[in-house]
């Protein structure tokens, strides 16, 4: 199976280069998509001799992470495997995600953080929207918001998520769901170095009305 690396960023000059790194032990293809950045992310993906690609504007982590994926289906990729470019997820963990892909039975592969590690607001809204998901999609999925997850270029096909923002993870949670996707999930480690860091109470709000959305408008 052919596996390459997604890894989306917006200014994560301070913290890409560690991620880079420890990307460039594995041997595996990786695409870093700089979604507009203001700072040097976009130069320092290339210093590290990686495919790279540019948005010119912030579009979004969502856009950021379709734009790397079809670069990687395009070049022959049967999954990708998406990363965050801010040291929160760990490299050792990859080979969890590239085991359940190999072995053929898995569309989708989530993964998991220690919960009682995240931020107390955080959990809480992952956890309502991961009942309210479940009970609306029938698939259960621990941790809904995690950016750590792989997935094969059918499941790729069937999803096709619109989000362009942080609502991006939620959705191919529910596509997944929609379509009766093959999927499990991998527990893994996680590193926090902002709490105040990703998604907003507000965003966390607006990801529950398009989860209403997808399920009695779309």
């Amino acid at each position: 199976m052919h596996i390459f690396i997604v890894v989306p960023a917006y200014n994560e000059g301070t913290r890409i280069g560690r991620v880079l790194h420890d990307l460039g032990k594995t041997k595996l293809p990786v695409i870093v998509v700089d979604d507009g950045s203001r700072d040097k992310t976009y130069q320092i993906a290339k210093r590290y001799g990686f495919m790279a690609l540019r948005h010119e504007i912030n579009l979004g982590k969502g856009a950021a992470m379709k734009t790397g994926a079809i670069a990687a289906f395009n070049l022959g990729a049967d999954a990708v495997i998406f990363i965050d470019s801010d040291g929160q997820h760990r490299i050792s963990d990859l080979s969890q995600f590239t085991g359940a892909l190999k072995t053929n039975k898995f569309d989708v592969v989530f993964g998991v953080r220690d919960l009682l590690r995240i931020p107390f607001v955080r959990r809480v809204g992952n956890s309502v929207a991961s009942i309210l998901v479940g009970t609306l999609f029938d698939i259960r999925v621990l941790d809904l918001l995690c950016g750590y997850r792989a997935l094969t270029k059918k499941a790729f096909r069937k999803i096709d998520w619109k989000s362009s923002g942080y609502s991006v993870e939620t959705e191919m949670v529910v596509m997944t769901g929609k379509h009766r996707l093959k999927h499990c999930e991998v527990a893994i480690s996680t590193v926090y170095y902002d709490k105040f860091k990703g998604l907003s109470p507000t965003e966390g709000i607006g990801i529950i009305f398009d989860v209403l959305a997808w399920k009695f408008l779309i």
